[in-house]
């Protein structure tokens, strides 16, 4: 018995010297990506309004992730860039009647035109054949006349039936004048009217490349205003989202982090949001535990990684957090950002090597503290000397 129980307070002794145990802390964290990474910040502070995609999703380039509705400067309770919307509109809606309207009379003169320029073609092409007929008749009657004549000189003819032709010449040439004129007249009526219709028209497209303009720039304010009523969060690369960081109602303040997108052939990274009671011994280097959500550990197992980053100051200081006296003191310490390498990209499951997507959850254990045993013991003994 003296051998067993001094054998027993050996091992004690020796278990207390030379034994040692681990606390750990179990924090939350996302895979993200080594590089590729875009983060996607609030310009302006605002209300989510709507999110459009999950957290791990893959989106495209130019893709609305979410909306942001702005905080509108009022002016009596009436939102001024409400009222500057609703005068725009109404102006807009002015100047697309006012364009609908020239572009119609511009399509309608332009029509007519066409059946000007056909009517007095028309009208020129018969004063044409009246002169062709009238100049056959002039040659007939001026070779009567001439026959006459010689008729006239032998004998043949009298005075009378000479001068009877020549009038009969004088008609044709008198039609001839006539026709001529009337042709000349209608070619400067014609020429009269294009001139008016052309001085009309270059006016009516002067108007109406002014209201284009103005229509122009009036959309380009209705857009303006409509920027700063609300902003719409795209993916700026094709990718997968990493990270979520807000809800559907949410207030975000300018240059918050809102959401990250990451290249999906991106070697995996866990990036860790550690409270300021668990980052103050962990080390670059050191081996943590990871538990990924997807993957239930109790079925699936665990996987390791290795701390490779700490980040030197808070992503959220405590100083930044508003008091409340329902908030536990857990959780208003400050965060750090910890970078944790995978040892491996994929996960065994059913005998498949499962790929670990961007963008997926986890919890990961971090050793936070080593003692000896004997130190554990001490510790009562210790704290009541030094309040002693």
């Amino acid at each position: 018995m003296a051998w067993f129980f001094g054998l027993m307070i050996v091992l004690v002794i020796s278990a207390l010297f030379f034994g040692r145990f681990a606390r750990t802390e179990s924090v939350r964290g996302y895979v993200s990506a080594v590089s590729g990474m875009s983060r996607l910040d609030a310009r302006a502070p605002g209300i989510v309004a709507a999110i459009d995609v999950r957290q791990g999703e893959t989106v495209r380039r130019g893709q609305r992730l979410m909306q942001v509705k702005l905080r509108e400067p009022t002016v009596g309770g009436v939102s001024t860039v409400a009222a500057d919307l609703t005068s725009l509109t109404e102006r807009r809606a002015v100047l697309e009647r006012e364009r609908d309207r020239l572009t119609t009379f511009l399509a309608r003169a332009d029509r007519e035109t066409a059946e000007i320029d056909a009517h007095v073609e028309a009208v020129s092409a018969a004063f044409a054949q009246q002169e062709t007929i009238l100049r056959m008749g002039l040659r007939e009657q001026e070779a009567i006349v001439a026959r006459v004549q010689t008729y006239l000189d032998q004998g043949y003819a009298t005075r009378d039936a000479l001068n009877l032709q020549r009038r009969t010449l004088l008609d044709y040439g008198r039609q001839m004048a006539e026709l001529q004129a009337r042709r000349a007249e209608l070619r400067q009526q014609a020429d009269e009217r294009k001139r008016t219709q052309r001085f009309g028209l270059a006016e009516k497209t002067g108007q109406l490349a002014a209201v284009r303009n103005e229509l122009s720039g009036i959309v380009a304010r209705i857009a303006g205003q409509a920027a700063q009523s609300q902003l719409d969060i795209v993916a700026p690369v094709d990718g997968q989202v990493a990270g979520l960081f807000v809800e559907t109602g949410a207030s975000v303040a300018a240059d918050q982090v809102l959401a990250v997108v990451g290249d999906i052939r991106a070697d995996p990274v866990i990036v860790l949001g550690v409270p300021a009671r668990a980052v103050g011994l962990a080390k670059v280097g050191q081996r943590v535990v990871l538990k990924y959500d997807a993957f239930p550990f109790k079925t699936f197992g665990i996987g390791h990684g290795t701390i490779t980053s700490i980040s030197e100051s808070p992503l959220r200081p405590a100083a930044d957090l508003p008091p409340a006296q329902d908030v536990r003191e857990s959780n208003r310490q400050s965060t750090y950002r910890i970078e944790v390498l995978p040892e491996s990209r994929t996960i065994r499951a059913y005998s498949v090597d499962e790929p670990i997507r961007i963008g997926s959850t986890l919890s990961a254990d971090i050793v936070v503290e080593r003692r000896r045993l004997i130190d554990w013991v001490l510790d009562p003994i210790r704290a009541m000397r030094g309040r002693g």
